[in-house]
């Protein structure tokens, strides 16, 4: 069935990535309290900011921290939550410095004690957040929430984490130079690129289901390695093989010696040197019929790669924005080509294993006993 005749109705994780352009222009509409909160932050500029989270929020901090310290001249520090917790809320000046705590549900324990150990220092801290941003809500100073809704419970997360980095990227605006980033300019190719996207993404999937891939690799460098990290995070939780994530060059050095034939390698090449060591990558790859797609910019071509998808062309510390979405899209299709269920609940998946992740990270959701 055509991507244009498909319906979304009880796919959930579909429609959420078929979303995105309407959601991200929603959360476009409340730029100024995003840029005010920002400037609240960054007390003009005088303070470090740290940006921290745990999965997603910690792919979004490092995937924003090149544009932050680059072309918005801020001391931007991006961390997971337990290296501000162990490392740097230690060593917090109090009222010196401020800290974004990025959890979209605000019941991640790790992102909480850091958000503590930040508050206890004297720094102030900004929850960015979902909804009502559970337990994190009430210990950070102050609050923001993207106001996305959710499509189902425990979905793998595509349109919230676009809009937690486009969040983050508003506030770091705020904090810098709020008028750093045309967004009408930079979101207007994203209904074109969702719709590229699942294309691609539906024919690549299609091309390998009479020989799906033992495991799948995602390759990346500077800020997109971030994204690299997060599309591993979202093909892990939705097909049942082996799933990696590293720096274009270190795979050579490490990865590639126990990377069998018949494993899929992706990368995402949004800069002209990373793309050229990409495509000679490819290109040894294809020898030993290893199989790979490339997530390129018309100006950073992989021309070996076995399939390629396209961003938009433009500021690289701005791609990660874009990057993910053809992740997004690869990590569905496929898990649809493995005969699995990336529509469905992680809960009803697999109870066992999402009560042993409420175990490791979440036990604030685990509901008191009886």
């Amino acid at each position: 069935m055509s991507a244009a005749v498909e319906t979304s109705e009880g796919r959930p994780m579909l429609a959420d990535l078929r979303r995105q352009a309407d959601v991200l222009a929603t959360v476009l509409e409340r730029r100024e309290t995003f840029l005010d909160h920002g400037r609240a932050l960054s007390d003009d500029g005088r303070r470090r900011l740290f940006g921290f989270g745990s999965g997603d929020g910690w792919f979004a901090a490092r995937a924003a921290e090149g544009f932050a310290r680059q072309r918005l001249n801020l001391d931007f520090r991006a961390a997971s939550s337990l290296e501000m917790l162990s490392y740097a809320a230690p060593g917090l000046r109090s009222n010196e410095d401020a800290a974004v705590a990025i959890s979209m549900s605000g019941t991640a324990d790790r992102t909480n004690e850091a958000a503590e150990a930040a508050v206890g220092a004297g720094s102030q801290v900004l929850a960015l957040t979902n909804g009502g941003g559970g337990a994190l809500a009430s210990i950070a100073q102050t609050k923001i929430s993207l106001d996305v809704p959710d499509l189902a419970p425990f979905l793998t997360g595509t349109a919230k984490y676009s809009a937690t980095l486009m969040g983050l990227l508003m506030l770091l605006e705020g904090a810098g130079a709020p008028a750093a980033i045309d967004w009408d300019a930079l979101l207007a190719p994203l209904p074109e690129l969702l719709a590229r996207s699942e294309s691609s993404a539906r024919d690549v999937a299609a091309s390998m289901a009479d020989s799906l891939p033992t495991g799948v690799r995602v390759l990346s460098a500077g800020p997109n390695l971030a994204t690299a990290e997060y599309g591993m995070a979202k093909f892990v939780k939705v097909i049942d093989r082996p799933v990696w994530s590293d720096e274009v060059e270190e795979f050579a050095h490490r990865q590639f010696w126990s990377c069998p034939a018949s494993d899929l390698v992706i990368y995402v090449a949004a800069n002209p040197a990373v793309a050229r060591c990409a495509a000679a990558s490819a290109t040894a790859l294809k020898a030993m019929n290893i199989r790979t797609v490339a997530i390129e910019t018309p100006g950073c071509p992989v021309p070996s790669a076995s399939h390629r998808l396209q961003i938009p062309e433009g500021d690289e510390l701005l791609s990660p924005l874009f990057a993910a979405i053809p992740l997004q899209f690869l990590a569905y299709f496929l898990a649809r080509a493995f005969g699995g269920q990336p529509d469905q609940s992680q809960e009803v998946a697999d109870p066992a294993r999402f009560l042993a992740a409420q175990l490791l990270s979440r036990r604030g959701e685990l509901a008191p006993a009886a």
